[in-house]
């Protein structure tokens, strides 16, 4: 049985090499293959984007994608290795997830997981073209909020805690974004659209301390307060 670590990291802002580009757009495409009940854009539609529009997604200051990889672990260390006798006996764990933006640029190891944040001056510069539904609950607090979108954990790499991991990374970002603000009111909040059939992830966000705001069928908005 493969064993793997698993790291959770943003995409870093420009420069942004191109190989971060095609394997975002190659794992973006993957979710909505294998997925897509779980998403309203379509492979379809998304197959279509040019190089340019993929790489417009995340060479932006205003949106931030975290990128769960999952690195092998060899399977017998080298003969001058120490041997470590705390390592886990488990077939995967969760690493440092302050690991270096390099691991994104290993190779050897799988992107298995993503989530996208969408910050208020994203929303803003997009406003008039964004659904009514999305933006009556972007402005439930009467100010633009983080918005997460995107989220896929691949199914092999599912139920080893990368779901919670990637939303609590994205949290804890948008925290420290806005504490690191210059406005006074440093409150806000984080919002997301679910559909209900995905049962799995709705548990997940009820657990990490998101509340439903209304029932949109065939979708759940729900969000959580940033203090």
């Amino acid at each position: 049985m493969v064993e793997y670590t698993y790291n959770v990291v943003p995409i870093p802002f420009s420069p942004l090499p191109q190989s971060h580009v095609d394997k975002h757009a190659s794992l973006r495409l993957l979710a909505l293959r294998t997925n897509p009940e779980c998403f309203l854009s379509t492979l379809e539609d998304e197959s279509r984007l040019s190089p340019e529009q993929w790489r417009g997604r995340i060479d932006t200051e205003d949106r931030v994608t975290f990128i769960a990889v999952a690195s092998e672990i060899p399977k017998y260390a080298p003969f001058d290795a120490p041997l470590d006798p705390t390592s886990s006996s488990s077939s995967s764990s969760l690493a440092d997830t302050s690991g270096p933006s390099t691991l994104l640029d290993d190779d050897t190891a799988k992107w298995v997981g993503l989530v996208t944040v969408l910050t208020p001056e994203f929303l803003q510069k997009r406003w008039d073209d964004l659904p009514r539904k999305f933006r009556k609950f972007a402005m439930r607090s009467g100010k633009p909020a983080h918005v997460l979108v995107s989220m896929w954990v691949h199914p092999e790499h599912r139920h080893k805690g990368l779901g919670r991991l990637l939303i609590s990374q994205a949290v804890d970002w948008v925290k420290n974004r806005v504490e690191k603000s210059s406005v006074e009111d440093k409150r806000g909040d984080v919002v997301l659209e679910v559909f209900e059939q995905n049962t799995g992830a709705i548990v997940l966000y009820r657990a990490m301390g998101f509340e439903d705001i209304e029932e949109v069928p065939p979708s759940i908005w729900m969000g959580r307060k940033i203090a």
